[in-house]
C-alpha cells in the first residue's frame, strides 16, 4: 500500500497496482474529456480496465464520482456512463450550473458540468444524512410536519456553487493552476456526505490537487496520482502550503 496523504506522479494504471483492495472509501476522478486544445487532454484516460481498478479498491461503503460533460465539444458523459455502468451501481446524474457560460455563436449558451454518481454497494454505500440539507428553510413547515429537517434538501443541480470557489476565485491568478479546475464546495459537499474524519479518499487525475486539499482541510487521507509533471509539482506545492 502506498504512503498516505501523498500526491504521486504516476499514471492510474501504476498508482492503482499499488493500492490493496477494498481500502477507500471515496473516490472522484476528473479524467481528460478530450474537449481542450491542451496536450494532457488528447488521449482517452477513462477505460473498462480503470472501472475495474477502481472497484476492486473500493470498499463496500465507497462511492465514486466522476466528472463529466455533454454537448457538442464534451461527449464524455455518453462515452464514460456504460463503462462504470458494467461493474459499479448507478445512483445519480448531479449537473452544476456554471454563471458563466460558453459556446458557439448559434446554439444554446453552455452552462452546465456533470458529474455521475455511482456506488460499488446499493445496501451499504455511506450517506451521512444530517448533512444532506442546505440553508434555505422550507416555504411551508406545516406540510413538512414529519420532516427530519425544516431546510431544503439538497438537489441534484448545484446552483449555489459559482466559480468564485474554484481556486483563488474567478478572475484570480490561482484559477489558473489548471486548465480545468473544479470548485473546492463541490468537493466539500462530496466528502462531507460521504465519509467521516480520517477515511481514505482516492483521486487518480488529481490535476492542481483540489481534492488533496480538500481532504486534508476536512481531516480527511487521501491517495493521489497525477501524470503530468507540471500538474504534480503544483499539486504538491499546494498542499504543502495548504492553499
Amino acid at each position: 500500500m502506498l504512503e498516505l496523504n501523498k500526491i504521486y506522479n504516476l499514471s492510474w494504471q501504476e498508482g492503482l497496482s499499488q493500492i490493496d483492495d477494498n481500502s477507500i472509501d471515496l473516490i472522484i476522478i476528473d479524467p481528460p474529456y478530450l474537449t481542450t486544445s491542451e496536450k494532457w487532454d488528447k488521449q482517452e484516460q477513462v477505460n473498462e480496465e480503470l472501472s475495474k481498478q477502481l472497484f476492486r479498491v473500493a470498499k463496500d461503503n465507497c462511492s465514486l464520482y466522476v466528472w463529466c460533460g455533454i454537448g457538442e465539444k464534451s461527449q464524455s458523459l455518453i462515452r464514460w456512463f456504460p463503462i462504470f455502468n458494467k461493474d459499479w451501481f448507478f445512483k445519480d446524474l448531479i449537473t452544476w450550473k456554471k454563471q458563466r457560460g460558453i459556446g458557439m455563436r448559434k446554439g444554446w449558451l453552455y452552462t452546465r458540468e456533470e458529474i455521475m454518481w455511482f456506488v460499488k454497494d446499493n445496501h451499504s454505500f455511506t450517506w451521512n444524512i444530517k448533512l444532506q440539507y442546505t440553508d434555505e428553510l422550507r416555504i411551508n413547515l406545516l406540510n413538512y410536519a414529519k420532516a427530519k429537517s425544516n431546510y431544503k434538501r439538497i438537489t441534484n443541480v448545484w446552483t449555489d456553487i459559482n466559480e468564485s470557489t474554484l481556486q483563488g476565485g474567478a478572475g484570480n491568478s490561482e484559477c489558473k493552476l489548471h486548465f480545468t479546475p473544479k470548485p473546492i464546495k463541490a468537493l466539500e459537499r462530496i466528502i462531507k456526505l460521504h465519509t467521516k474524519e480520517n477515511d481514505l479518499i482516492l483521486d487518480t487525475f488529481m490535476g492542481s490537487g483540489s481534492t488533496a486539499l480538500v481532504a486534508k482541510n476536512l481531516n480527511r487521507q487521501f491517495i493521489g496520482f497525477e501524470n503530468n509533471e507540471e500538474y504534480y509539482k503544483i499539486a504538491c506545492n499546494r498542499i504543502d502550503q495548504h492553499v
